[in-house]
């Protein structure tokens, strides 16, 4: 019976070596895969920051475009301010003559909230005409 626990042992033994060494092989291939992963990180941060700074010298390129067409545009309007400004256009016979006969609409609205007439305020000009000729006795 001694020998039995004797091989229970060794056998024991076995097989403790047996999973550390395969722990080992684990920790070393996530090792090597941190390095990889790493590397390949290093890789793309290098990649990224090339990209930022061609986009910051494209930035500021665009940024003195900017500034030297202001600075035109603010010439051209000083220019533009020395020079007379042609007289406005009077204003056409047609829409005088609207404007003289035809009541706006503001002033249609407070015939309507003086005659009581329900929804006035949601009604467009035409319909405020309507409902004001309609509410007019004949």
């Amino acid at each position: 019976m001694a020998q039995t626990k004797k091989n229970k042992k060794k056998s024991g033994e076995k097989k403790a070596k047996k999973a550390l060494a395969l722990a080992e092989k684990s920790v070393q291939a996530a090792n090597k895969a941190v390095r990889d992963s790493s590397k390949k990180l290093r890789e793309k941060a290098a990649e990224l920051s090339k990209q930022t700074e061609k986009l910051a010298a494209k930035q500021e390129k665009a940024g003195r475009r900017l500034a030297r067409e202001t600075a035109k545009a603010s010439t051209a309007t000083r220019s533009a301010a020395k020079q007379p400004s042609p007289s406005p256009r009077p204003p056409s016979p047609r829409s005088t003559a609207s404007r003289s006969t035809a009541p706006s609409l503001i002033e249609l609205r407070e015939q309507a909230k003086a005659q009581k007439i329900v929804g006035y305020s949601r009604m467009n000009k035409s319909a405020l005409i309507t409902a004001l000729d309609s509410s007019k006795p004949a």
